[in-house]
C-alpha cells in the first residue's frame, strides 16, 4: 500500500535544498523557520497519504519552472489532506496564507499562492501559471498504464473507509468529469499527456463499472 509513491532519502534532502533555496531567494534565512518545512515534511508524511505526499511535492519540483509562486503552491497545496472531507483545498490555502503572512512574504505573493491552492478544486483556472501547476498536478494521468495503476490503487488506500460500492461510483463520477472535459490539460507544455490520460481513464472507468469488480484482486 502506497510502496510505489515512496520518497527515497535522498529526494527528502533535494526537498530540504529547495526550501532553503527559496526563502533565500527572498531575502529570508531558512534556519530561522526550519519548524516550518518539519511542520510540512510531517504533514505530507501522514499515514493516510500514499499517494498525496512528499513524492508528488518532489515530482511537481521536477516538473514546474523555480517561480517563487509555484513553488510556495507545491509546498502547502495538499498540507491539509484529511480523505473524509471536502474542505481540504480550502484549509490547505488559510494554512498557506497564515504561513507566509509569518515569513514576511508580500500579500501579492501570497494571494498568488492562495489562488493556486483553490484552483486545485477545480483544476481549470485561465491564469497561465496556474493553468500550468495544475497540469502538472494532473500529470499522473497521462503516466504509463502501470504506474497508472499503482496510482489508482494508491487513491484508493487513500479512500480505504469508503465502501467499495460506494467508492466505485464516486470514482467513476470524477473520471467521467475529467472525461467530459474538451481539454483535461490546459497548457502546451503538457498536451502530448491528453491521448494517453484519456486512455487511462477510460481504462479505469470500464473497470470500476465492471460487475462484481474487486480492484483488490
Amino acid at each position: 500500500m502506497g510502496r510505489n509513491f515512496e520518497l527515497s532519502h535522498g529526494g527528502r534532502k533535494r526537498l530540504i535544498g529547495r526550501w532553503k533555496a527559496l526563502l533565500s531567494s527572498l531575502g529570508i534565512d531558512p534556519n530561522s523557520h526550519f519548524h516550518m518545512l518539519e511542520d510540512l515534511f510531517t504533514r505530507h508524511s501522514e499515514p493516510q497519504r500514499h499517494y498525496h505526499n512528499l513524492l508528488h511535492l518532489s515530482t511537481l519540483f521536477s516538473l514546474l519552472p523555480a517561480k517563487p509562486h509555484l513553488e510556495f503552491a507545491i509546498w502547502f497545496h495538499d498540507a491539509i489532506y484529511d480523505p473524509t472531507r471536502t474542505d481540504n483545498e480550502a484549509k490547505s490555502a488559510h494554512l498557506a496564507e497564515q504561513s507566509l503572512k509569518r515569513l514576511g512574504i508580500d500579500p501579492e505573493l501570497i494571494q498568488a499562492v492562495v489562488d493556486i491552492i483553490l484552483a486545485t478544486q477545480s483544476h481549470q483556472s485561465n491564469d497561465p501559471d496556474t493553468a500550468l501547476f495544475l497540469d502538472a498536478d494532473l500529470s499522473i494521468l497521462g503516466a504509463d498504464r502501470k504506474t497508472y495503476k499503482a496510482y489508482a490503487q494508491a487513491i484508493r488506500d487513500e479512500y480505504a473507509w469508503v465502501p467499495e460500492a460506494l467508492f466505485r461510483e464516486r470514482r467513476a463520477q470524477v473520471l467521467q468529469k475529467f472525461l467530459s472535459r474538451q481539454r483535461i490539460y490546459q497548457t502546451p507544455a503538457f498536451a502530448m499527456l491528453e491521448q494517453p490520460a484519456r486512455e487511462n481513464l477510460r481504462h479505469e472507468l470500464q473497470t470500476l463499472l465492471e460487475p462484481g469488480h474487486n480492484r483488490r484482486k
